[in-house]
């Protein structure tokens, strides 16, 4: 293994996570603005799509490899514990800030305490990739003593079942979605490796290209025959459908089935989002800011959502801002005001950080180790060895 190969090895996927958490930015303000979606900006997001979520899950299950050795207490207390306490914290936190801004700009009322509870305990909320981050480790632990073709089963075919009474239900769809990407992460990691490690030759871009356009095919193909009148082999295919879904307690409808092919565009997307990956590590200048980036996915995934509600809607947004692409002041821009949310996003972002460094605040962040039974605590040495960024999410 050459130095650098394994320099690559390490920095990809920390480059990997800051493209996924750039593109997630860049998302929810191109949902703030008006017209944005016109934007070249919103374009370019539009291709990063399939790899923008499922390339974190794939690099996080990467990481995940060590809850196969991991008893239950130890998973809690060594994972499952830094991602709970974020989200138990912050997500109220962040409902809370955007349903206010319902009371204060359109005199709509708060919810009950009901309605924070419902999105926390079925994870249709903001910071919902804590929430999946938990199950799937859970997932990925429960299964570890399965036989290959079980596992399989339990990933591929398994949330299928479940789709013609609960295709309405976000936790589904995003398990359909999202969950292949973590555990090939987690299975395939010796592959991954290899593949990333020869990224750089020509093969590997070549295949990775073609992965990705047969994911765009698969999509451009969905859209037609969604939009078409269907012929007799659809028709054929859709009554068959039917009968499977009632003979599994339900039906599927269309938008149902869409998720058969999203989960394959995202999965034929992977590995060109680990070539993309290794390319930008290669470039220094590029590579410091996503690393940065990936090194911080926690507080920026936190921070931006609350930036934009506080720093951006409360102040901006329903005070100021007009949209007027034609009018020749930049300031009714959709760009502008891209650039403007996105910057506050960011300034929410290091806030958060800031909020991090603190002593208690700080632990709704990064919260302290538990003890674990039958391990003694360590006492700090002197000098202290430098330990890695606690604002990573911990994989």
């Amino acid at each position: 293994m050459t130095q650098q190969s394994e320099k690559t090895r390490m920095d990809w996927p920390d480059v990997a996570r800051g493209l996924s958490i750039l593109g997630v930015v860049l998302l929810h303000v191109t949902l703030a603005i008006p017209e944005a979606e016109n934007s070249f900006l919103a374009e370019l997001n539009h291709f990063l799509d399939p790899l923008r979520m499922p390339l974190f899950f794939l690099v996080s299950g990467f990481f995940s490899v060590k809850v196969l050795r991991l008893t239950f207490e130890q998973l809690f207390k060594r994972r499952l514990w830094f991602f709970l306490v974020p989200y138990l914290v912050w997500t109220p936190i962040e409902l809370s800030t955007n349903r206010l801004q319902g009371l204060i700009y359109f005199d709509r009322a708060m919810p009950e305490w009901t309605y924070y509870a419902q999105k926390i305990v079925d994870g249709t909320n903001m910071y919902w990739f804590l929430y999946f981050l938990v199950w799937f480790n859970l997932l990925l632990w429960a299964t570890r003593k399965l036989p290959a073709w079980a596992i399989v089963t339990v990933v591929a075919v398994g949330p299928w079942l479940f789709m013609p009474m609960f295709s309405e239900h976000d936790f589904l769809r995003k398990t359909l979605i999202y969950l292949p990407a973590f555990f090939i992460g987690a299975y395939f990691r010796p592959l991954i490796i290899r593949f990333a490690d020869a990224a750089a030759r020509p093969k590997a871009v070549v295949v990775a290209m073609a992965f990705y356009v047969a994911g765009m095919g698969i999509a451009a193909a969905d859209d037609i025959l969604t939009s078409r009148e269907p012929g007799p082999t659809q028709m054929w295919f859709i009554t068959w459908k039917d009968e499977i879904a009632a003979l599994l307690g339900g039906e599927l409808e269309p938008f149902a089935m869409g998720q058969l092919s999203g989960t394959l565009i995202r999965l034929l997307s992977l590995p060109a989002g680990v070539v993309l990956s290794v390319w930008l590590a290669k470039a220094p200048p590029v590579a410091r800011v996503l690393k940065f980036f990936g090194r911080h996915t926690l507080v920026i995934y936190i921070g931006h959502a609350v930036g934009l509600t506080v720093l951006f809607n409360y102040t901006l947004r329903w005070n100021v801002m007009e949209i007027n692409n034609s009018s020749t002041n930049p300031m009714n821009w959709s760009f502008t005001w891209m650039a403007i949310a996105f910057t506050l996003a960011m300034v929410g972002s290091y806030l958060t950080y800031l909020i991090s460094r603190l002593p208690v605040l700080g632990r709704t962040l990064t919260p302290p180790k538990l003890p674990e039974s039958g391990v003694a605590p360590v006492k700090a040495v002197t000098p202290p060895v430098e330990q890695p960024s606690v604002l990573r999410i911990r994989n």
